[in-house]
């Protein structure tokens, strides 16, 4: 700054500003997020799977990696969200037909402009970046988002098989959609282990009713029947009388046979009554005194000999 030559300094060598982020070429991130495989970094080869956050890997890399999650050293980061084969679905990809080996992609050759290995089967749009793409986890058909657009269905367009809002997910979001992907998916999770949990109920109860249907006949029948004799006993004599009436009054002979009933046995205690009254006097003559009687002859007067005068 002084004696040395006459050099003189510039501002940006002496305040430090901050860093400005890296451009990264987009052509470079499509090149690597839809022609190789997010773990092995490998070209993508079917079978290709992707998961709920819209990545693509090789089936065999994923296998490789739940074998041993150690295989790939960030393999943690990249699919933690990954736990096993379910977590991932089996896309059905369009090829494209004019694809050939000799065309195949190159990560490092920038000149030459890849030709995509698969195609939209509706537009037969490229799936190399340019257009985004989406998947079905219900049937892992890969569709242009300009298919779905412009052919709106609740049902597969290739395969007809049905599905809902939440079973589209977006291959290779934005950072900006990738959070919201993120909490969509712990949303699924939830709703899968609910599901499940509700199946176990349901097939436990199954269970249950099975045992019992294989079980002794003859134990049901003393089980049902005591059971029902114990709701006789401890049913209320009002409830009991009701019950009765309306079954006389809903059927009318039993009505008559009732009526039957209640006139026969109002003449037997009739018959009963007379038959005990009579005996009750026959009793009351025997217990009268013979001293007494040996006072009368049989015609009821008073005998002029007696015990004082025989």
């Amino acid at each position: 700054m002084g004696c040395d030559g006459g050099s003189i300094p510039k501002r940006d060598e002496l305040v430090k500003q901050k860093q400005k982020q890296a451009k990264v070429d987009q052509n470079i991130l499509n090149r690597v997020h839809w022609f190789s495989c997010a773990l092995s970094k490998k070209a993508l080869v079917t079978p290709v799977v992707a998961c709920g956050l819209g990545k693509l890997y090789n089936r065999d890399a994923i296998l490789e990696f739940l074998l041993d999650r150690t295989a790939y050293g960030d393999g943690d980061q990249i699919c933690k969200h990954i736990k096993s084969l379910k977590d991932v679905v089996t896309l059905q990809l369009e090829p494209n037909p004019s694809f050939s080996e000799s065309h195949s992609p190159s990560l490092t050759n920038h000149d030459q402009e890849p030709v995509a290995r698969y195609v939209c089967p509706i537009t037969m749009k490229e799936m190399n970046g340019k257009h985004r793409f989406v998947y079905l986890d219900t049937c892992g058909c890969v569709l242009s988002e300009q298919a779905m657009k412009e052919i709106p269905s609740k049902s597969c367009i290739k395969c007809t098989q049905p599905f809902e809002s939440y079973n589209v997910v977006v291959l290779n979001p934005k950072p900006e959609e990738l959070e919201v992907m993120e909490a969509a998916l712990g949303e699924k999770q939830a709703r899968i282990l609910a599901e499940k949990k509700e199946k176990k109920k349901a097939k436990a109860s199954k269970k249950e009713l099975a045992q019992l249907n294989s079980a002794d006949p003859s134990m049901l029948d003393s089980t049902s029947s005591s059971k029902r004799k114990l709701d006789e006993a401890t049913e209320s004599p009002k409830h009991s009388n009701k019950r009765q009436h309306v079954a006389v009054a809903e059927n009318p002979l039993l009505v008559q046979q009732r009526a039957a009933t209640l006139s026969s046995t109002q003449s037997l205690t009739a018959a009963v009554a007379a038959k005990v009254a009579e005996q009750m006097a026959a009793n009351a003559s025997r217990q009268k005194s013979s001293a007494i009687q040996s006072l009368y002859n049989k015609s009821g007067r008073a005998s002029k000999e007696n015990f004082m005068n025989r």
